[in-house]
């Protein structure tokens, strides 16, 4: 085949190829191409460090309560099952963040988004917690106690728009929760801090009318989680 193609060349060019040593070119051999084929592996999307530690804080504070501001009480079973979904929450964010379990976060797509909205949240009840705790003159009672009965009812700050706003931020730290770490975890712990709080809210209440007429028309002007326009 060599020979042949040298023959061609040589008819073409004979003063050219005459002086080419056919030793020289039976020594070409045509190698075979080598392809390589590169693996390009997509590198699944890991949790936001910043948004992580910002919800570290935010659940810290709200840890941290009974122990920098409500008074000192009994943590009666009661206590414990309101308190169990941040906890869990919490618990979760951390072992998704140590890829010890596996999280459902957000795609790429809108991962910056999800980043965005839940920083906002967090934020939020970061503030509202902080911004509570300077208007009371007094702590509170902790959740579920015998004799939690206040000494006054607040309806200054953030209680003149909403009655519980604790309790708000709450909600607003188990939501950005799930938004910055979809699951069916967070989501549990979202839906069950949620119905806890309801609870919570609702026998409380009912103590505060019992305890002041006037808390009646309190509740009237104002939302219990939110505020209420209409």
């Amino acid at each position: 085949m060599a020979q042949d193609y040298i023959s061609f060349l040589a008819c073409l060019s004979p003063c050219r190829f005459e002086q080419v040593s056919i030793v020289r070119i039976q020594q070409l051999r045509l190698q075979p191409q080598k392809f390589h084929l590169l693996e390009i592996s997509i590198p699944e999307p890991t949790m936001n460090s910043s948004v992580f530690f910002l919800y570290l804080f935010n659940f810290s504070m709200i840890g941290a309560l009974p122990i920098i501001f409500f008074k000192k009480g009994e943590k009666n079973p009661h206590w414990w099952l309101t308190a169990a979904p941040f906890f869990l929450c919490i618990g979760f964010l951390t072992l998704s963040y140590a890829e010890i379990v596996p999280s459902l976060y957000p795609q790429v797509s809108w991962q910056m988004q999800a980043d965005i909205i839940a920083t906002a949240l967090a934020s939020t009840s970061i503030s509202l917690i902080s911004y509570t705790i300077g208007t009371h003159r007094i702590p509170l009672n902790l959740w579920h106690q015998e004799q939690d009965q206040p000494h006054h009812i607040v309806t200054y700050g953030p209680y003149e728009k909403i009655r519980h706003p604790f309790y708000t931020s709450f909600i607003l730290s188990l939501t950005g929760a799930f938004i910055f770490c979809p699951h069916w975890v967070t989501l549990l712990t979202l839906v069950s801090g949620i119905i806890g709080l309801q609870i919570t809210a609702v026998k409380e209440e009912k103590k505060l009318q019992n305890h002041d007429q006037a808390y009646k028309e309190y509740m009237k002007k104002t939302g219990r989680f939110f505020p209420k326009y209409f």
